[in-house]
């Protein structure tokens, strides 16, 4: 009985060894695999018109500075900032009274040197443009619509697109935001029906058939509560709306934790399959889901003498450029064809937007404020904010035509990833928003070797970033022709709040 005791007695140690031993092997695998971040054949989009931004007609220039638009200086470094982002996709809206409106009469030359000056950059360099109107004109009550305004709108468009020659006008977005109760419409879908209608009758007058509406233009913030406008429209104005979009506004915590991309998933659900949807605006508000930042962002208003209320000033922040990065291949992955950054320059609008020109409190949500210097005396403030890093680059290497290819994530906080492809050449853009550094690995069974430039950018606590910049404060890269070997699997540190892009592209 003894040796038969011994002998059990060694059997159960020496299996519950080798038990221990797969669970280990089990354990390990478990954590191997939970790294890996797979790109894949599965293409999520294909008529991928770009990540562009908002860019105004620097409408209060003639009040503040008396002069009729910009300096050449100031174009000039415009011109040379947006030669490097390399939008694919703008978005321009006016107002009769911006444009070709003077005393109530219609003129097509007094107020448009800075429209026409952006036109002109756009159209040499292929870049679509959405051109629209904030609001629209009505009488009386919000469904008495000014046909006169109509007339005179519709006759603008045509002469930027068959007198002009601005080709790249390929919708146009009338009214801004209608659902919301701050819109020329208040809120009502059948209002904005109706100047959707009017404004196709008066098109038909035209030589304007290949251009198609860009709507509806909701503000959904951080709701999918208002699908209806979608399925409305759809029904309503068919094939004319051309291009659907919503405007997000998402709190850093919607984002962050991923909600954002369900959100975003329940309007590209109910668009119909052979239609483009992008984000006709893109930004961040933070309300008591987010209180810190907000009293943060609260209390820098207060002390800017030059920013108004609706102004974000966590753009000073290099935090802001990866949850900015964050959103953006979030709504890539979702198959989205595009978004519009809110925005392009401080200097473009004031706030409030209540008409009076004279306010020089400005709207800061830009990349730079170009008027820095002449508004303000502050010639530091027309200095390239961090977040034009990762938004520059999800910009310029994911161009007009590429197709996206959903990309696999291991379970891990923070973690988005995209894959995008033109012409035989690949970027990929990975991001971590987390605080916390994790090793991944980049593989592949579609694609083999390749070589890249690798850029980096990882936000610091103090507002600053690490990022490779050359003098004009342009990305350039931390290293160049990395030879990544997909097949095999590629381990690399994805730092805390942290965004890398891989790309073979120029």
């Amino acid at each position: 009985m003894k040796n038969l005791y011994h002998y059990s007695a060694i059997c159960m140690f020496i299996f519950g060894l080798v038990s221990c031993q797969e669970d280990d092997l089990n354990v390990n695998e478990a954590i191997a695999q939970n790294r890996d971040i797979q790109i894949t054949n599965q293409v999520v989009s294909t008529n991928f018109i770009g990540n562009g931004v908002q860019w105004g007609g620097y409408d209060m220039v003639p009040t503040w500075l008396g002069t009729e638009t910009l300096s050449e200086e100031d174009w000039s470094t415009l011109f040379a900032r947006i030669d490097f982002l390399r939008p694919p996709f703008l978005r321009i809206m006016t107002s009769p009274s911006w444009s070709y409106e003077v005393n109530g009469a219609y003129d097509e030359q007094s107020k448009t040197a800075s429209l026409y000056r952006m036109l002109d950059y756009a159209q040499a360099k292929g870049i679509e443009v959405t051109f629209g109107e904030w609001g629209h004109v009505y009488d009386g009550d919000i469904s008495n619509i000014n046909g006169q305004w109509v007339a005179n709108s519709v006759k603008f468009v045509n002469h930027l697109i068959n007198e002009k020659g601005y080709t790249v006008i390929k919708t146009v977005n009338i009214v801004n935001e209608p659902n919301g109760d701050w819109s020329s419409t208040n809120g009502n879908y059948n209002v904005w029906r109706d100047v959707q209608l009017m404004y196709l009758a008066e098109m038909e007058k035209y030589n304007l058939a290949s251009v198609k509406l860009m709507g509806p233009d909701i503000a959904i913030f951080n709701s999918a509560a208002q699908t209806e406008w979608f399925t409305n429209a759809t029904v309503d104005l068919g094939d004319n709306l051309g291009l659907y979009d919503i405007h997000v506004y998402p709190e850093q915590t919607t984002v962050r934790s991923g909600e954002y991309a369900k959100m975003l998933r329940a309007y590209k659900t109910i668009t119909p399959a052979d239609k483009p949807l992008v984000l006709g605006e893109i930004g961040f508000k933070y309300a008591n889901v987010d209180a810190a930042l907000k009293a943060k962002n609260d209390a820098a208003i207060a002390e800017d003498a030059f920013a108004g209320q609706d102004s974000n000033m966590m753009v000073y922040q290099a935090f802001y450029g990866v949850d900015m990065a964050d959103a953006l291949i979030q709504t890539m992955r979702e198959g989205y064809a595009g978004s519009i950054i809110w925005n392009m320059d401080d200097a473009m609008y004031n706030s409030p937007d209540d008409g009076d020109y004279h306010t020089q409190k400005l709207k800061r949500w830009g990349f730079w404020n170009i008027l820095g210097e002449e508004l303000g005396g502050k010639a530091e403030d027309e200095m390239i904010r961090p977040f034009f890093y990762p938004v520059s680059l999800l910009s310029r290497f994911f161009p007009a035509g590429s197709t996206l290819y959903q990309v696999n994530l291991p379970d891990k906080k923070g973690v988005r990833a995209i894959m995008g492809e033109k012409d035989g050449k690949y970027t990929i853009a990975l991001v971590n928003s987390h605080y916390v550094s994790y090793p991944i690995n980049l593989k592949s069974n579609d694609l083999e070797s390749i070589s890249v430039a690798k850029y980096s950018y990882k936000a610091n606590q103090d507002g600053s970033f690490i990022g490779a910049v050359d003098l004009n404060g342009f990305a350039i890269p931390e290293t160049e022709n990395i030879a990544l070997n997909l097949k095999e699997g590629v381990t690399i540190e994805l730092e805390g709040q942290s965004f890398v892009l891989f790309t073979n592209m120029e």
